[in-house]
């Protein structure tokens, strides 16, 4: 939400086996035709191929303990929360007057200008450019980039990695080595200290998936974490840097000239740390190199 928002198989096939001695190869044709039969001894399978064929049988995988839920985060491939947004202007539900034709002009000319002379809302104004662009599709955001550019975000990130490392290490304690999760969704709790991303994100929600190995004492996690957000007006509410009413944009969603949209983002990390002392979000930030 922004301006000034306060927020609301397939099976895999068996790899394939590379006998490297040829004087072998009758032996591996044997067996796969031979069958056991009844009271045939180890000898006897021997000299019919067919013991051959119980020895290159492979080990089953090694069985991995059951994890229950952590404080929401569940084993898995990754699940997407649903969101149900909040829309304060309905849609195509106004007829326009003279003023409102000069007010889309007005806005629009805004846009050109700060598409121009604006080069640091670059992000703020595809976003809403994309508004104008009346069609409702959803808008891949740069994530990784407003975390590096805007300190709010960072803390949102590094704060979500840290929560759904703390879940992790309590389910690696469990003693499975190889595991992905999925997390709920946050609110974030901070908002964005940068006009582009005040007006791109503003409040947003977050939530995380994650692949996980143990190597002895050692998680190891690639984490990715998610942004999500409806990018849209609210009633009432004003442009931080600018002051501008939400409602003066909202209503051109009443028109139905612009429309709200949902957004998306994502960012990719990997931390490793002693199980039982999961990292904090200061020491997730060491680790991403800005500590």
């Amino acid at each position: 939400m922004r301006i000034s928002d306060s927020g609301s198989a397939s099976a895999a096939a068996a790899p394939a086996v590379h006998d490297e001695h040829p004087a072998s190869a009758p032996v591996a044709a044997a067996a796969s035709t031979a069958t056991a039969q009844p009271g045939q001894t180890l000898g006897q399978l021997a000299r019919d191929g067919t013991a051959a064929a119980f020895l290159r049988q492979p080990s089953p995988p090694t069985q991995q303990p059951a994890l229950p839920p952590v404080d929401g985060y569940k084993t898995g491939q990754p699940q997407p929360p649903t969101f149900h947004w909040d829309e304060d202007f309905a849609y195509n539900s106004a007829s326009a007057n003279p003023g409102d034709y000069l007010s889309a002009a007005e806005w629009k000319a805004k846009l050109a200008g700060a598409e121009l002379l604006r080069p640091d809302l670059s992000d703020a104004t595809a976003a809403y450019a994309h508004y104008w662009d009346n069609n409702g599709a959803p808008l891949q955001v740069n994530y990784a980039k407003a975390y590096r550019d805007d300190s709010a975000v960072r803390n949102n990130v590094d704060g979500e990695i840290a929560r759904t490392a703390a879940a992790v290490d309590r389910m690696a304690a469990g003693g499975a080595t190889s595991f992905s999760v999925t997390g709920p969704a946050h609110a974030s709790s901070q908002y964005p200290t940068t006009e582009n991303w005040q007006k791109t994100l503003g409040a947003y929600q977050q939530w995380s998936s994650a692949d996980v190995s143990v190597k002895g004492n050692q998680v190891t996690m690639t984490i990715k974490v998610h942004a999500e957000d409806h990018y849209n007006f609210n009633r009432g509410q004003s442009d931080i840097a600018s002051g501008a009413p939400d409602n003066a944009n909202g209503r051109f969603t009443e028109l139905g000239w612009a429309k709200p949209f949902d957004t998306h983002g994502e960012i990719t990390r990997t931390i490793t740390w002693t199980l039982g002392q999961p990292p904090s979000a200061a020491t997730v930030a060491q680790q991403a190199g800005r500590g």
